[in-house]
């Protein structure tokens, strides 16, 4: 099959956005701990009259947020695939595919395209995105 005749099926399409929709809730799930966990260490100098709640949300937890799905989203993208994979065994959706002819290999071909999307968002947001926010992030820091 040449690579110009190649067509993703209904089933690529399942996979990637059920794998997709795993990886951001697992990643939003992360998220939302880690801004919990911060906001409890760092509540008593938000609590001071001049840092405002704009300030706090949008010049610190704006910027803090991607640069956390940056660190996690590897970690993230492994608990994702072991996740969604051991959802499809248990529903019996694997040996349904493979039952209908569908090889190992044309089996991952779905996963390594939901992986790639996921390593192209993460380059982006570690080469342009991150280093800017952590300039606004740091800065208010250190005020």
């Amino acid at each position: 099959m040449k690579l110009k005749d190649f067509k993703l099926k209904r089933i690529d399409w399942y996979i990637i956005k059920q794998f997709l929709g795993t990886f951001a809730f697992t990643i939003a799930l992360i998220i939302a701990v880690t801004v919990v966990f911060d906001i409890n260490e760092k509540i008593e100098h938000f609590l001071k009259p001049e840092v405002t709640v704009f300030e706090i949300a949008f010049d610190y937890y704006a910027n803090f947020i991607p640069y956390f799905i940056g660190l996690f989203s590897p970690l993230f993208t492994f608990i994702a695939v072991i996740w969604f994979t051991s959802r499809l065994a248990d529903r019996s959706e694997i040996i349904a595919m493979l039952s209908n002819g569908i090889s190992f290999n044309r089996l991952i071909l779905p996963y390594l395209i939901s992986a790639t999307i996921i390593a192209s968002g993460n380059y982006v947001l570690s080469a342009y995105v991150v280093p800017k926010a952590n300039v606004t992030r740091i800065e208010f820091q250190n005020t």
